[in-house]
């Protein structure tokens, strides 16, 4: 997965709040293959790390599944102040 082009991505899908990016209400991680990836929006192998995020009642989508990379990109780039 190229993370440059990732970054881009997520960063992009922040600005349109897909996926949210909220006070997490449950996050675990797991090998678990087959979905999209919902930050990088690749199909993620059973062999790569993943996260699956949950967010407080109200909130929508109310889970999201990630790459542990795309996880990772996903939190720094919600907690960096927007690029003008």
């Amino acid at each position: 997965m190229p993370s440059i082009a990732a970054t881009l991505v997520i960063r992009e899908r922040l600005l349109q709040r897909l996926p949210p990016h909220h006070e997490l209400w449950r996050c675990h991680g797991e090998y678990a293959g087959g979905c999209l990836c919902d930050g990088w929006g690749e199909r993620q192998a059973s062999a790569q790390a993943s996260y699956e995020v949950d967010f407080p009642p109200g909130v929508t989508p109310h889970c999201v599944k990630l790459h542990g990379a795309c996880y990772m990109i996903w939190q720094y780039e919600g907690e960096s102040p927007p690029i003008s």
